[in-house]
């Protein structure tokens, strides 16, 4: 098969996988962004005020570090698998595993566990804590995913101890994702449309999607 017939190829199957992947919208929890028009951009502006202290200020309120902490999964995974963001430079991707790395070992967050799973977990336990259902925040927290999970993981949740690297990531996340939207490489209504449709000004560029 000649190269530029494969690559065509290549390029339609993974325009088809997009496709049946739900909107972003969908997937995102409302309470982490999705309320916006743009719910990444939205998420990743309250990710980058929440640690900007390096997580000090998330000490002692385990719902706004169960939010934080499920921002900085999210994140993670939407640049990557979201072809919107492919412009972005691959240093904002890294920098958000850094953090991702760190606060799962903050907070008892098993190695391997599904970022999405995590997610759900994380977002669950947040809404229960500022509703006032310890219960419920504790059963969110399963041991499936988190070390020792339940009461356990809401005292890391409330202890989470310096998060410097949250801090780089989003705070660079930030600032890409802002000049990216000023430069409106997706068109005049890209930035705001989280369904707009994708185009890379540079090709060839951009973030390598790889396993997550």
């Amino acid at each position: 098969m000649r190269p530029a017939l494969f690559a065509l190829l290549a390029f339609a199957l993974a325009g088809c996988a997009e496709l049946r992947q739900p909107p972003p919208s969908a997937r995102i929890p409302a309470v982490l962004g999705a309320g916006s028009a743009d719910p990444l951009r939205d998420a990743v502006g309250q990710a980058a005020l929440a640690y900007a202290d390096g997580g000090r200020s998330l000490a002692n309120d385990p719902a706004a570090m169960a939010r934080a902490a499920a921002q900085v999964e999210l994140l993670t995974v939407e640049f990557m698998r979201d072809l919107r963001w492919a412009p972005l430079p691959s240093g904002v991707v890294f920098e958000l595993r850094g953090a991702r790395v760190e606060g799962r070992a903050a907070l008892g967050i098993r190695a391997g566990a599904d970022p999405d799973a995590v997610v759900r977990a994380l977002t669950a336990a947040h809404v229960a804590l500022r509703r006032g259902d310890r219960p419920a925040a504790e059963a969110a927290l399963s041991p499936a995913l988190f070390e020792p999970g339940g009461a356990g993981t809401l005292a890391f949740l409330s202890r989470p101890g310096p998060l410097p690297q949250g801090r780089i990531a989003t705070s660079l996340a930030r600032d890409e994702v802002d000049r990216l939207a000023r430069s409106r490489v997706w068109g005049l209504t890209g930035a705001l449309d989280p369904q707009a449709g994708w185009v890379n000004p540079e090709p060839g560029r951009g973030l390598g999607i790889g396993p997550r």
